[in-house]
């Protein structure tokens, strides 16, 4: 009994280690084989319907495409009665419609149809539904230490994630399911010392030729746990480009 008891205690410490001694490096090629068993994220079209639902306005419907193949994107809100379109092509050129028409120059500039929108629209939709495959872009500077944590009560493994100052300047903390390796939710600050910025929970999924794209995003300020809005993935198909 106590040589069964022994073993026993081997058997759980070990298993405590092994579960403590995961690399940075590791826990983010692990949460990529979750989302992205096959590798196709770099590799694919994506076509997406989000409903964006904040307090005290109306839903907004979004038509997101993110083509990885070409290196184009494509959103088309409707707003007032009008769809609005930005584009942005594989040559980083834009180009924008009202209402499948060229606006006129007045018309650009008071519906936001500008070069610089269509590129922050584009840099929003890619680096979020491409999380964690985007983990592993240049300029991306993931610390050393697997941080073991809570978020939303429940345990998870962390890692703090830095950008180089031509990315940006945030700070970012990523949480993943102990076991499994699922992305759960992400914050960021801009001063982290005066707890600012915002954190989002992932819920639920959709699964898509072999990829695992979180549905439903919701966020909430890190000073005060306010919700902000939530974003509902409706629809996700994925054109692999053969």
């Amino acid at each position: 009994m106590k040589k069964l008891f022994l073993s026993l205690s081997i058997c759980l410490l070990t298993a405590t280690v092994s579960g403590q001694s995961v690399t940075a490096d590791q826990l983010v090629n692990r949460a990529i084989a979750f989302h992205d068993p096959d590798g196709w994220w770099s590799r694919v079209k994506m076509e997406m319907v989000i409903e964006m639902e904040m307090p005290g306005r109306p839903p907004r419907l979004s038509n997101v495409v993110v083509d990885n193949i070409k290196g184009g994107f494509h959103i088309s809100v409707l707003s007032n009665d009008r769809l609005l379109e930005w584009m942005v092509d594989g040559k980083d050129s834009c180009d924008f419609k009202v209402n499948f028409t060229k606006p006129t120059v007045a018309e650009a500039d008071s519906l936001n149809l500008t070069p610089d929108r269509a590129r922050r629209w584009r840099d929003y939709y890619t680096y979020l539904y491409g999380l964690p495959m985007k983990l592993t872009d240049e300029g991306t500077n993931i610390g050393d230490e697997v941080i073991e944590t809570t978020f939303m009560g429940k345990p998870v493994l962390s890692l703090r994630v830095t950008y180089d100052e031509a990315i940006g300047k945030d700070i970012w903390y990523f949480y993943f399911n102990p076991n499994t390796y699922a992305m759960v939710g992400y914050r960021f600050y801009h001063d982290e010392a005066k707890n600012d910025g915002e954190y989002i929970v992932l819920e639920d999924m959709i699964i898509e030729k072999g990829m695992r794209i979180p549905k439903n995003r919701s966020w909430f300020t890190n000073a005060e746990d306010k919700l902000l809005g939530t974003d509902y993935l409706k629809e996700f198909k994925v054109d692999r480009g053969w």
